[in-house]
């Protein structure tokens, strides 16, 4: 029963759909939502593979565009079935195009995918271009590591941290105030300029990491907290050298903020990573301490 359990956590909706959007918005596409007659129709033919678990896709015909994917997993083998629905009018795609374009077709709005419950041990090799294999892996995990390190909690977790070093109350994630930073971040992702946003509601700090670099949640919020060292709270006063300041560190512990939004892009022609943080309340009011 327990590994019934972990069969199922794995291989929920919200699983192929994280994966899929994030590799989506990685691009600029917009994400595709779950339609329960398309994975209807994909537990069907992935119940068809039962028996042979073979990596051959469903016959001509069918309504919609899929990749298929088979992989081994210690001694089980199984497939996965992931089925695409576009409109009537799509844009024109290949019949043979690749798993990793449908991926990220911007016409693609619905996905459902599906798998049999029973897995297969198999013994010969899988008949499947190995070089589309190791790219859907490489997209799986960097999909999997961009969400998994800069979901809110990542965006949070550090904040708070370093406001519960000097005993402030925590800050809560507002998806409005999220919005207006994701809003801000798509204006910088032709040049990621690092310049702040002009006569908006809210407190506001910004990060730029340059190109080849995975930049974070984790390194943004950093970033901002290692200028503690340079602010004495006792004067309120800051002695950072020329070109760096105690500001964003101030204005990650101030004590009148509650609530945080954050957004994160990848920028145009390798110019790196744009990451912005805005507050409400804003902080960093002039001859006030942050606590």
């Amino acid at each position: 029963m327990a590994a019934a359990t972990v069969v199922t956590a794995q291989n929920s909706q919200q699983e192929y759909l994280d994966l899929h959007n994030a590799a989506r918005a990685a691009v600029g596409v917009g994400p595709v939502t779950w339609d329960n007659t398309v994975a209807a129709w994909a537990q069907n033919y992935a119940n068809s593979r039962r028996g042979d678990c073979a990596l051959i896709h469903s016959p001509n015909g069918r309504p919609y565009v899929f990749p298929i994917i088979y992989w081994t997993k210690v001694t089980a083998l199984s497939p996965v079935a992931a089925k695409y629905k576009y409109p009537a009018t799509p844009l024109k795609l290949m019949l043979h195009t690749t798993t990793e374009n449908k991926l990220v077709t911007n016409h693609i709005r619905t996905q459902s995918c599906s798998r049999p419950q029973k897995l297969h041990k198999r013994k010969s090799a899988m008949a499947y271009s190995s070089a589309k294999l190791a790219f859907l892996s490489s997209l799986a995990l960097t999909a999997i590591a961009a969400a998994a390190q800069n979901s809110p909690e990542d965006y949070l977790d550090p904040h708070n941290a370093a406001r519960d070093d000097v005993g402030v109350n925590p800050l809560t994630w507002d998806d409005t105030v999220a919005a207006y930073a994701q809003s801000y971040a798509e204006q910088r992702r032709g040049d990621c300029a690092l310049v702040h946003s002009q006569g908006g509601p809210y407190g506001e700090n910004i990060f730029w990491g340059s190109a080849g670099g995975d930049w974070s949640a984790a390194d943004a919020v950093k970033s901002w907290v290692d200028e503690k060292q340079f602010y004495d709270h006792d004067s309120n006063s800051c002695s950072a050298p020329e070109g760096q300041s105690c500001g964003h560190y101030t204005q990650v512990v101030w004590r009148d903020t509650t609530a945080v939004g954050c957004a994160r892009v990848v920028c145009d022609d390798d110019a790196g990573v744009f990451i912005i943080c805005s507050y409400d309340p804003p902080g960093n009011v002039v001859g006030q301490s942050p606590y």
